[in-house]
């Protein structure tokens, strides 16, 4: 699987939801893990989700707004954060 064509992950309890341009795939994992193995480029959101900032069509202090038209939760916590790696 390339990289380039994930959206976003989703933790599913102990499984994690690989959300791709072509569908979906799922497999038990960690969700620090897959935030160490693809690095830059994505973004921790919410402790659930790991977006992929190539996908960001818009956002607000509570959504994320994706090219597909999917929305992911935003923490507040995470808020600041997500708003200067997305400026990057």
């Amino acid at each position: 699987m390339n990289v380039a064509d994930i959206l976003y992950f989703e933790n599913e309890m102990r499984k994690i939801a690989v959300h791709t341009v072509r569908g979906e795939i799922s497999f038990y994992g960690v969700m620090a893990d897959m935030e160490r193995e693809v690095g830059e480029g994505f973004c921790r959101c919410h402790r659930g989700y790991l977006v992929n900032l190539s996908y960001v069509a818009e956002y607000d202090t509570e959504n994320i707004m994706l090219t597909n038209g999917e929305k992911i939760y935003l923490s507040k916590d995470r808020y600041h954060d997500f708003v200067k790696q997305y400026m990057r």
